[in-house]
């Protein structure tokens, strides 16, 4: 029950990410690598079947517990691309990320699942745990699916040193679980094919995992309005610097630096405007002034978690 809540939770923030950043997304395409991060991730846990029934998904890709390695080739995917987000340059988009990584890790577990595992049986939601028992195909399967994911567990809990604070927190946390979870599968399965089963070992799981998803996505959403609050305040000081220059007779940018980034003409109209003022001899006026101010605090915002 509790395994459920907490993978209905996380599939109701991913999905308010995918509907509020949607419109971002598709002016900015800089955002669409955190909305694409969320979208797979909800998928992702969709294959969990506590909306849909589980076997009814996986009858649809034959009714053999595919829909295994399906969720977790979305899951890996995601969780990278949450760290793309945080990491990736400004004029990154989807296509130019390197893809090497996952799509080597989702190909080796193709590769694994189909070899390692022939003979599936029906759909299961714990098919790779229950057939670890007798299967040594299974245990390989599982080690390493899990430990494809650890590793990008440990991506995503170093990239987080670059994202502010509050968020941070959220991704070392989300990662720390992700980690942990995966840890205690692998020593389960092992337990489980060669050794004894062991109850605590194998409730651990499920609270560690899905916190840590849980945590993972609040990060996304907090960095996500963090983000839009950010871009809006860009937006509006550019529009008042823009009726400021024009008020003065400053020099409006033209050209290519027109159509850069906000910040960018926000920097370029900041100098115009002041060095109008030095050249004219005419003094801003305190409202002019502090206009300027919250440019220049705006423009040295703290943007990373990193201190100067």
């Amino acid at each position: 029950m509790v395994t459920v809540l907490l993978i209905d939770v996380a599939l109701v923030g991913l999905a308010l990410v995918v509907v509020t950043r949607a419109r971002a997304a598709w002016r900015q395409p800089r955002s669409r690598i955190a909305w694409l991060a969320a979208l797979l991730g909800m998928i992702a846990l969709l294959t969990q079947g506590t909306v849909v029934p589980l076997p009814a998904m996986d009858a649809l890709l034959g009714g053999t517990n595919v829909l295994k390695l399906v969720q977790n080739v979305l899951t890996m995917i995601a969780i990278w691309l949450g760290i793309q987000a945080g990491t990736a340059p400004a004029t990154a988009r989807i296509r130019t990320l390197r893809w090497g990584f996952p799509l080597t890790l989702a190909a080796l577990f193709a590769v694994v699942f189909f070899v390692a595992m022939p003979e599936r049986g029906p759909s299961s939601f714990l098919f790779v745990e229950t057939a670890a028992a007798t299967s040594t195909g299974a245990w390989a399967y599982g080690v390493l699916h899990m430990s494809g994911i650890a590793l990008v567990g440990v991506l995503l809990y170093r990239s987080a040193r670059g994202s502010l604070p509050t968020a941070r927190r959220l991704f070392r946390v989300g990662a720390a679980g992700i980690v942990l979870g995966c840890l205690s599968e692998i020593l389960d399965l092992t337990l489980t094919r060669f050794f004894a089963p062991n109850a605590i070992v194998s409730a651990l799981f499920d609270p560690l995992f899905y916190l840590g998803v849980v945590s993972f996505v609040i990060g996304i959403f907090v960095a996500s309005r963090t983000t839009a609050a950010i871009r809006r305040r860009g937006e509006s000081l550019l529009e008042r610097a823009e009726a400021l220059a024009v008020e003065r007779g400053a020099g409006v940018p033209a050209g290519p630096t027109a159509f850069a980034d906000v910040d960018t003409r926000l920097h370029t109209l900041r100098v115009a405007i002041e060095d109008d003022a030095i050249a004219t001899s005419a003094p801003l006026a305190p409202a002019q002034r502090a206009l300027l101010d919250d440019i220049d605090a705006h423009l040295t915002r703290r943007t990373t978690g990193v201190r100067a």
